[in-house]
């Protein structure tokens, strides 16, 4: 989510319960029909992997069209104290289990792949899905003009390649114009 803070500032703190609550709604249920696994709601944040526990050959592909469409979901919704939100998607190994120790324990994804997706996403502006190259490889026919770029991301040694989604623009008022994919 882009400007949460400011938002939690201005708003009663039910409103912002309100707001958050239906980004979940969306997120989850998008999610899910793509078949994807919901590791985490991290505060102004949704994570979610796809390819575990099952591997669908176009896993790549559900996660970059969750992306795009959780963008899409809240832009429809946008306007004066709605939540802007932006994506980023990666794709490689991770580790897929349980981490914790005791009776804690927490399914979820690890790994350098689980970071870069974070990363992108922290950068992606509001009407944004990022994502790495090797994930475009994999949809690029969806979005041939997929606008390509380096990224130094914090915390990584190199720079990122990766491509742009433009799913619509927002200004800085608020307002939403046009959709993308």
């Amino acid at each position: 989510m882009r400007g949460f803070t400011t938002l939690a500032e201005q708003l009663r703190p039910e409103e912002v319960a309100e707001r958050l609550n239906y980004f979940y709604w969306l997120a989850s249920n998008v999610i899910f029909k793509l078949d994807g696994t919901l590791d985490k709601l991290v505060g102004d944040e949704v994570m979610a992997f796809f390819g575990a526990p099952f591997r669908p050959d176009d896993h790549e592909s559900r996660a970059v069209e969750a992306a795009v469409s959780i963008v899409q979901g809240m832009m429809e919704v946008m306007g004066a104290h709605h939540l802007h939100v932006g994506g980023g998607v990666a794709s490689g190994e991770a580790f897929v289990g349980n981490v914790g120790g005791g009776d804690i324990k927490d399914y979820t994804a690890l790994g350098d792949v689980v970071n870069t997706a974070a990363r992108l996403q922290s950068v992606a502006a509001a009407g944004q899905v990022i994502i790495t190259e090797d994930t475009y490889r994999s949809v690029s026919s969806k979005d041939p003009d997929a606008e390509p770029q380096e990224l130094d991301l914090k915390g990584k040694s190199q720079p990122v390649r990766s491509r742009i989604i433009n799913v619509g623009v927002v200004d800085e008022h608020g307002a939403a114009a046009g959709t993308g994919p």
